[in-house]
């Protein structure tokens, strides 16, 4: 059995494998929002004490722990508890290590929401570019490789969105399109026309 890298944590208890929905900012800092125990019961993160940077010594990497506060979702469970939520991979470095080097005026770093599984898999729920809020679909594509107009480095993500626009009229206008996300260190970023 693989060993969870997603897990809530309390003072001597064992992990508790979780996953957890998180928006990644255009900064590249990690907000987390809401995790899941595998019974499905899921949790609301109420508030963020601290995010700090650790080692994990036995697989040779870093990630983040989050001091939480935590909040269940349904009417049967009550109250607040405080607990650890780790991501214990590499992917989670919380190092910002992209600065103007890599900047382009065909990027935009961008907002992305994220379903990160136990084992570190993960799903793309939305995304948000020039203001407007994309959901996301399916995820068509998968591969390691930057963009060709923009540069960069990392992971490209061929996704099918949906931007659900309400312009004050009676019926909302729904645009389907397909989008490519690139994952570039520790940010997400969109091509965009330069100019």
């Amino acid at each position: 059995m693989q060993e969870s890298k997603i897990y809530i944590k309390r003072l001597d208890e064992p992990p508790i494998p979780v996953t957890a929905r998180i928006e990644w900012l255009a900064s590249g800092r990690i907000k987390p929002c809401f995790f899941w125990t595998a019974n499905g019961s899921c949790y609301e993160v109420k508030h963020v004490y601290e995010a700090v940077q650790m080692a994990h010594l036995r697989e040779s990497g870093v990630g983040l722990r989050f001091k939480i506060k935590a909040e269940a979702c349904s009417d049967d469970e009550h109250g607040q508890f405080e607990t650890y939520l780790y991501f214990a991979d590499d992917w989670f470095c919380g190092r910002d290590i992209i600065d103007a080097r890599y900047g382009h005026a065909g990027k935009e770093y961008i907002p992305v929401t994220l379903d990160v599984f136990p084992d570190c898999e993960y799903e793309i729920i939305d995304f948000c570019v020039k203001g407007e809020l994309y959901t996301v679909g399916r995820t068509v594509a998968i591969e390691p490789r930057g963009s060709f107009s923009a540069g960069g480095v990392g992971v490209w993500h061929k996704v099918e969105a949906c931007l659900l626009s309400d312009d004050n009229d009676t019926i909302p206008k729904v645009t389907q399109r397909m989008a490519a996300l690139y994952f570039e260190i520790n940010k997400w970023f969109v091509s965009v026309a330069s100019g």
